[in-house]
C-alpha cells in the first residue's frame, strides 16, 4: 500500500480506512455474471446459461451463496419468468424454455442476483438484455429501415412484401398512425421499384396514448408496429474531472451524448461564452462520448452549440472548491494524480485514497503548501480494474472523486485448437482448450463454451459484454456500457478516459447496521402451525409430501417449535422445476382439527427500473436482427433445395388463455370459456361455472362401479390448475364412502370463484386430450382406458395468479407449488456415423454446442467433441472461465465449415 506522507494520519482517517477495508474482508460484495449461449433467440427456443459468482475483492468463487434467482423481464417491466439455480463452488447452471405461453416477440431483460446481494441495493443486480424473435410474425412482411415520430414529424422508411422474399411493387400500400381506434394520419402509397415506402410528414396532435403504425396492402399485407414519439433526438451531458468546475483553472469535462433508447451517439460542435465568443471544439470519440478542456473565466457561463443548433449548457464554474485530476497516459510509466485548488484553498489539510474493488490501495494526507499537489502511482503496481481516486476535506467528507482504469494484460489465456482446420457437415469436431495464467503456467479451471452458426446469429461485436469485461469494468461502473471489451484494448486511451470521467463509479460504502440479508444456503419452506384462534402449536408433526413431475415423489416431517414455526430444509433435486407439495398438520393427538398452515411466502424485490420504450420498434430497426431474418429465408431455400423442409401448417382462429399451460402445440381446445365470460358472474363458485358452462358437465358414475365422479358426458374428468393435476392431492385409502371422491373435488372446486379464473379450456377428443393422457396419467390409467370404450376428458384451469390449487381453508392442509431449484439438463448435441446419414428431421441448429461444464486438468487441457450441423456457414467459439485463485480469461475464435 502507497502511504505517501511522513506525518502521521490522524485516528479518525485511519478508523475510517481500516473500516473500509475490514468490511470488504468481512462482509465481501458477490459479483454475478451469466452467460448465455447467444444474443437472441427463436420463440420456442432454449436459453442456456452459466452463472459465476465471484468475490468483488479478489474475484476468487464465492461459495457462500448456494442459490441463485434468475428473473426474466418483459419490455413493460412485468417478470414474466423466475427460477432459482442451486449453487456450488461459485457456480451454477440452468436453462429457460421460451415457450409462446410465457413469451412473445421482443425485448427481454434476464436480471441476477442472489439474497446477500440485496443488502448492496438492487443497482449491483446483473442485468442482460436479450430479443426473442418470431420469424412467421407478420411484422416481418416488412424491413423497416426508419420510423420515428419526433416533434410531430413523422417518418417512415421501409421495404414491404406479402411474401419476404418477393418486394410488393405497384401494389398500393396503406400506412395510418392510430391511437387505440382513432384514426390520425392516413396516406396510400405506391412502393417504388424495390418495393420501399417513405413518409415524411407533420401530424396535427401526438397527445395520445397506445400509437401504432398500420401498414396494409394487397396479398393479405397487414401488420401493425406500436411507436412512441419522442421528445428529441440527443441527451447531452457535460461531467466536470472530479466533480469541480474552478474558476481560473484550466479543467477537463467529460460529455456522452444518447439517443432515445440510451444508446450513444456522435455529436460535434462548439463551445461558447455568454458574450458569444467560440471557446472550443468538441467532437465525440466513441460512442457519443469525448473530452473537452476549458479554463473558465470569472462571470462567464458556457454553452455547447451542436452542429443542429440545439443548445446544452455547460456547468457552471465556481469560486472556491478542490480540483482532482488524473493523467493516464499509454506511454507513462506511471499515473499522475495532481490535485489543485482556487486560492483560498491553499494551505487546506486535505485527505486522499486509492481503492480498488472496495480495498483502499493508496492513502495519505495532504497539506496544499504548494499548488497543484502530484501525486504518482507507478503503473504496474495496480491491481488489474477501474481504480477510484478521493479527496476528503479536514472533516473527512469527500469533495472529490476520479476514477481511472487499469489494465496489467493478466487475463487467463485460452487457446481453442481444433483437430483439422475445415469441417463438412454432420462431421466430427475435436478441439482441444490450452488455458494459461500470466506466467504461461497451466491453470486447472472450469468454463463453459458456446458455438455458434454465424449464418444464423451474427455477433454484433467482438467487444460485447463478456466475464472479463463485467468483473473488472462493468461491474464497477455506473450505467450501461457499449462495447466493454473494446476498452480491454485500448486500457489507457482518451476514449477509455472519457468513459471514466461520465460514467463514474459504483460505491462500495457499506452501512454500520447489520446486513438484514443473510447467505442463503440452500433452499428451505418455513412455515407456522395455529389454532382456530390463530395461537402458535408447538409440537405439531408436519408432514411434507411433494411430487416432482409424473414419476418422482418425496417426503419430508418435522415439528413447529415453542412458537409454532417450522422450517424444512435438505430437499432433493430433480430436472425438473415441476414441483407440487402437500403440508399436512396433526396436533399431539394425531388430529387436523383446528390447526391451521401458512406459509411464508418468498419476499423478491420488485423490479424497479423503466419499461423499455418501444421495444418492438427496437427490434424490426436492430441490423443483427434483420440479418438473422433473412438468414431464416435463407435456410428455408437451402431446406427446400434439400429435400428436407416441411411446410408449416398454420391454425387461424385458435382461443388461447394467456399464461395457460396448455400442452397442445400452441394451445387448443375442444371448448375455451374466457376471461370475459367469467366476468359476467364473477362469484360464482368454479364448480357452478363447470355446470353451467361446459357442455355435459355432469356427475355420475362409470359402469359397474359405486364411486361418484364428475364426468363429461361419458369421460371421466380430470382437472388440471396452472398445471397440477388434483388427482395428485386425492388420498384413495381414506375414502369412506362411494361419494368421498365426489366430495373432494366439490370442495376443490368450490374454493375458486369465477373472478379468481382467468380461462377454462376443455380436452375432450383425442386430438386434444392425448397430450394429456401421455403426461398425467399412470400405467395402469393408460391400459384401461382408450378413446374408443372409457376416456379421460381434462379441464386446463388457469388462475389469476398462476399458483396453483391453493387451499388454506382446508383443515391441516396447505397446498403448494413453489419456484423449485432444479437440476439444468444436458444440451443435446446429435451425433452422426457419416455425412450421408439420413435424420428425421433437419438439422439447422443456431446453437451449434453448448458446454457449461467444462474442467481442465492440471496441464490446464481439456477436450471436447461435437458435431457440426446441416448449415453451410461457418462457426464462431466464444469460450469464457475461471481458475480457483480469481483468474478471469475469454476467449473467440472461428471454426470454419465449408
Amino acid at each position: 500500500m502507497y502511504c505517501f506522507v511522513a506525518e502521521a494520519q490522524t485516528a479518525a482517517f485511519e478508523r475510517r480506512i481500516s473500516a473500509m477495508d475490514s468490511a470488504s474482508y468481512n462482509n465481501p460484495r458477490e459479483k454475478l455474471f451469466i452467460y448465455i449461449d447467444k444474443p437472441y433467440y427463436r420463440l420456442r427456443d432454449t436459453l442456456w446459461l452459466k452463472g459465476y459468482i465471484l468475490t468483488a475483492s479478489d474475484h476468487a468463487p464465492n461459495d457462500s451463496s448456494k442459490i441463485a434467482y434468475i428473473e426474466i423481464i418483459d419490455a413493460a417491466g412485468t417478470i414474466v419468468k423466475r427460477v432459482n439455480p442451486p449453487c456450488g463452488l461459485g457456480m451454477f447452471t440452468s436453462y429457460i424454455a421460451l415457450s409462446d405461453v410465457d413469451f412473445s416477440q421482443g425485448q427481454y431483460l434476464l436480471r441476477s442476483y442472489t439474497r446477500y446481494m440485496r443488502n448492496f441495493g438492487d443497482s449491483l443486480f446483473y442485468e442482460l438484455p436479450f430479443t426473442i424473435i418470431n420469424p412467421a410474425d407478420e411484422v416481418w412482411k416488412a424491413t423497416m429501415q426508419q420510423l420515428s415520430l419526433v416533434d410531430n414529424r413523422l417518418k417512415l422508411s421501409a421495404k414491404v412484401s406479402a411474401a419476404r422474399s418477393s418486394p410488393a411493387v405497384q401494389n398500393p400500400v396503406t400506412i395510418r398512425l392510430r391511437s387505440k381506434n382513432r384514426s390520425l394520419f392516413k396516406a396510400v402509397v405506391i412502393p417504388n421499384a424495390a418495393g420501399e415506402v417513405k413518409i415524411d410528414t407533420l401530424i396535427n396532435e401526438t397527445r395520445y396514448q397506445n400509437l401504432a403504425m398500420e401498414i396494409t396492402g394487397a396479398d393479405n399485407l397487414k401488420l401493425t408496429v406500436p411507436i412512441v414519439p419522442e421528445q428529441g433526438t440527443i441527451d447531452l451531458q457535460f461531467f466536470p474531472e472530479g466533480g469541480s468546475f474552478i474558476v481560473g483553472k484550466a479543467q477537463r469535462l467529460g460529455f456522452k451524448a444518447i439517443d432515445n433508447s440510451g444508446r450513444g451517439i456522435a455529436v460535434a460542435g462548439i463551445i461558447k461564452n455568454n458574450k458569444g465568443t467560440t471557446v472550443t471544439g468538441f467532437s465525440s470519440l466513441h460512442h457519443g462520448m469525448g473530452i473537452i478542456e476549458i479554463t473558465p473565466a470569472d462571470g462567464e457561463t458556457y454553452t455547447a452549440v451542436l452542429k443542429d443548433g440545439r443548445l446544452v449548457p455547460l456547468p457552471a464554474a465556481e469560486k472556491s472548491g478542490i480540483i482532482l485530476s488524473v493523467q493516464n497516459a499509454r506511454l507513462q510509466d506511471s499515473v499522475i494524480i495532481s490535485i489543485d485548488g482556487s486560492p483560498d484553498k491553499r494551505g487546506s489539510m486535505l485527505w486522499f485514497t486509492a481503492a480498488c474493488r472496495g480495498l483502499v490501495f493508496a492513502r495519505g494526507r495532504i497539506l496544499l503548501k504548494e499548488m497543484p499537489y502530484q501525486l504518482k502511482l507507478k503503473r504496474s503496481d495496480l491491481p488489474s480494474g477501474v481504480m477510484t481516486c478521493t479527496v476528503y476535506n479536514e472533516q473527512l467528507q469527500p469533495v472529490n472523486e476520479r476514477a481511472f482504469f487499469a489494465w496489467q494484460n493478466d487475463d487467463l489465456k485460452i487457446a481453442l485448437t481444433p483437430h483439422k482446420p475445415v469441417y463438412s457437415q454432420k462431421d466430427s469436431v475435436s478441439l482441444t482448450v490450452k488455458v494459461l495464467d500470466k506466467d504461461n503456467k497451466p491453470v486447472m479451471g472450469s468454463f463453459s463454451i458456446s458455438v455458434i452458426d454465424t449464418g444464423q446469429v451474427a455477433i454484433s461485436s467482438p467487444n460485447q459484454e463478456n466475464l472479463l469485461s463485467y468483473m473488472l469494468l462493468s461491474s464497477d461502473i455506473r450505467g450501461h456500457i457499449e462495447e466493454p471489451y473494446y476498452y480491454f484494448k485500448h486500457p489507457a486511451s482518451e476514449a477509455t478516459d472519457a468513459l471514466m470521467l461520465t460514467q463514474g463509479w459504483v460505491s462500495y460504502e457499506r452501512s454500520a447496521q447489520p446486513f438484514p440479508y443473510s447467505y442463503e444456503d440452500g433452499f428451505s419452506i418455513s412455515g407456522k402451525a395455529t389454532n382456530i384462534f390463530n395461537k402458535p402449536l408447538a409440537g405439531t408433526s408436519i408432514t411434507l409430501f411433494g411430487k416432482a413431475g409424473k414419476e418422482n415423489a418425496f417426503l419430508l416431517d418435522t415439528i413447529t417449535n415453542d412458537k409454532g414455526a417450522f422450517n424444512f430444509t435438505h430437499f432433493p433435486l430433480y430436472e425438473t422445476d415441476s414441483i407440487s407439495m402437500v403440508f399436512r398438520a396433526l396436533n399431539r393427538r394425531g388430529k387436523a382439527f383446528n390447526v391451521g398452515i401458512t406459509l411464508d411466502e418468498p419476499d423478491y424485490p420488485p423490479y424497479t427500473g423503466k419499461a423499455f420504450v418501444s421495444p418492438l420498434f427496437n427490434v424490426l430497426l436492430d441490423t443483427t436482427v434483420k440479418k438473422y431474418i433473412a438468414a431464416q429465408d435463407s435456410l428455408v431455400t437451402q431446406m427446400k433445395k434439400d429435400g428436407t423442409y416441411l411446410k408449416e401448417v398454420i391454425i387461424k382462429g385458435k382461443a388461447t388463455i394467456p399464461g395457460s399451460k396448455n400442452l397442445n402445440e400452441g394451445g387448443g381446445a375442444d371448448q375455451v370459456i374466457s376471461e370475459s365470460v367469467l366476468a359476467k358472474t364473477p362469484k360464482e363458485t368454479l364448480l357452478d361455472v363447470l355446470q353451467k358452462q361446459v357442455k355435459g358437465f355432469r356427475m355420475g358414475t362409470l359402469r359397474k362401479s359405486t364411486v361418484y365422479r364428475y364426468m363429461i358426458n361419458s369421460n371421466m374428468v380430470r382437472f388440471i390448475i396452472d398445471g397440477v393435476d388434483l388427482e395428485f392431492f386425492y388420498d384413495p385409502a381414506s375414502a369412506a364412502s362411494s361419494m368421498d371422491y365426489l366430495n373432494y373435488y366439490k370442495s376443490q372446486l368450490m374454493y375458486f370463484s369465477a373472478e379468481d379464473i382467468k380461462g377454462i379450456e376443455v380436452m375432450n377428443t383425442p386430438r386434444y386430450n392425448s397430450a394429456y393422457r401421455t403426461h398425467f396419467l399412470t400405467i395402469s390409467e393408460l391400459m384401461n382406458s382408450n378413446p374408443v370404450t372409457v376416456d379421460y376428458s381434462f379441464v386446463e384451469i388457469t388462475t389469476q395468479t398462476g399458483s396453483g390449487p391453493f387451499m388454506r381453508k382446508t383443515p391441516g392442509i396447505y397446498l403448494y407449488k413453489p419456484v423449485f431449484p432444479f437440476i439444468a439438463k444436458q444440451f443435446y448435441s446429435p451425433k452422426y456415423t457419416s455425412p450421408d446419414e439420413i435424420t428425421p428431421y433437419p438439422d439447422f441448429r443456431s446453437t451449434v454446442y453448448w458446454d457449461p461444464n467444462i474442467v481442465t486438468n492440471d496441464r490446464g487441457e481439456a477436450v471436447l467433441n461435437f458435431y457440426t450441423s446441416e448449415s453451410h456457414s461457418n462457426y464462431i467459439m466464444l469460450i469464457q472461465g475461471i481458475d480457483l485463485k480469481g483468474g478471469v480469461g475469454v476467449q473467440y475464435a472461428p471454426l470454419m465449415v465449408k
